[in-house]
């Protein structure tokens, strides 16, 4: 089953999966609405929806990891943003590793960063969350692969 959030987007974006993890839980999600909002400090923002099992385990734990998913990951997105975290241990079925800090990266992403929210704002069925951007790791083994895109995973 498509998301309609997949199926009935009017703008191409590129797409990555938000991982959170608690003292007890973690979660993934797949997002196609983030974007870096300042060089200096390093910040950026990503879109939840406030019924989302992550948006729960985010306003109990404000730090999350961002991975930008490359074109052959599209199988990941779908898994992670077709079923509940809820129903299902998403993150127990991704290659992920946990940096030096205690956040989850998935491997292969074209890049991941660690983030602490700065500030969130109510949008209506969406909360914006503005983080802090902590640390970053780039994948040099994938560089020669583009972004995965929403319209990707129509196909």
């Amino acid at each position: 089953m498509i998301s309609p959030y997949i199926s009935d987007s009017v703008m191409e974006s590129a797409v990555a999966i938000v991982l959170v993890r608690t003292p007890d839980l973690s979660n993934a999600i797949t997002v196609s609405l983030f974007s870096e909002v300042a060089h200096h400090p390093t910040a950026l923002w990503i879109s939840l929806n406030k019924s989302s099992y992550t948006h729960s385990l985010l306003l109990s734990q404000p730090e999350f990891s961002l991975s930008v998913l490359n074109q052959k990951q599209a199988s990941i997105a779908l898994a992670c943003g077709t079923v509940s975290g809820r129903e299902r241990d998403k993150c127990a079925a991704l290659d992920v590793f946990e940096n030096g800090s205690g956040f989850l990266f998935l491997k292969q992403a074209l890049a991941a960063t660690s983030c602490r929210v700065r500030r969130s704002e109510d949008i209506g069925d969406h909360t914006l969350f503005v983080a802090d951007i902590l640390e970053t790791v780039l994948e040099s083994r994938t560089s020669h692969l583009r972004h995965l895109l929403i319209s990707d995973l129509t196909k």
